[in-house]
């Protein structure tokens, strides 16, 4: 994984949308980065008052190309493992329409403690709407703004020749312009494993013109039910 901190000092010293992933296009030189910190326990820990926090770190970073294409890096690292993944997505809707629909192509490393090193190439297909705040005035509470978005992702591995799939459904509202609340519901299935559901609130507030703080707690129902908060900073430029 050596390329991938000179990747993303390329991408950050280049010169986006207020969502962190989705099918819309990124200007040219438009580039978003967000750092965020997972931790999480058992469901059975928490119950038992048991101390077993796991820590996951993730970066992540587009950087827009024009022509509709969008340069991204999705980075992670958890106790035993880290994974990059260097994409490209085509955005094949126009600005102008109402429904935007992305597709991209990745490659990258995974590496595992006691396993070592795999390839991966992942695939993967966005669908989002944005929404003004007229078409949300049917809501009890004034918003400026929302959206929702689909994003179906596969990843192969190559290395074992493993298959694993995640289904993300975002749905995004602005009560002012500096607040947005996001609900995720997300269904993924890992090698080995059966398949797990996630739900995932969060709220982010935006501290000055760019930045903003993420605040979300993190579920995981499964083989392993997990229960978690997440700390992110977000940065457009």
């Amino acid at each position: 994984m050596r390329w991938i901190f000179p990747l993303l000092l390329a991408l950050v010293g280049m010169g986006a949308p207020a969502v962190q992933a989705g099918p819309w296009a990124r200007a040219p030189g438009e580039g978003f980065l967000s750092f965020s910190q997972n931790m999480s326990t058992s469901a059975e820990a928490l119950a038992s008052g048991t101390e077993q926090i796991s820590a996951y770190s993730s970066i992540y970073a587009e950087l827009g190309l024009g022509r509709r294409l969008t340069l991204g890096l999705d980075f992670g690292r958890g106790e035993f493992t880290d994974e990059a993944i260097l994409f490209l997505r085509r955005t094949l809707t126009r600005p102008d329409a109402r429904i935007q629909v992305g597709v991209d192509l990745g490659y990258g490393e995974r590496r595992v403690d006691v396993l070592g090193e795999s390839q991966l190439a992942r695939i993967g297909l966005s669908v989002g709407r944005g929404f003004d705040a007229a078409a949300l005035d049917w809501l009890p509470m004034g918003m400026t703004g929302g959206w929702v978005g689909l994003d179906a992702i596969a990843v192969y591995d190559l290395t074992r020749d493993e298959r694993r799939w995640k289904v993300e459904a975002t749905v995004g509202l602005r009560p002012t312009e500096r607040v947005s609340l996001m609900l995720q519901v997300i269904a993924e299935e890992w090698p080995g494993a059966e398949v797990s559901f996630g739900l995932n609130p969060s709220v982010v507030f935006q501290i000055r013109e760019g930045t903003s703080i993420e605040l979300g707690a993190r579920t995981s129902l499964g083989d392993d039910p997990r229960i978690g908060l997440e700390l992110g900073l977000w940065h457009q430029f």
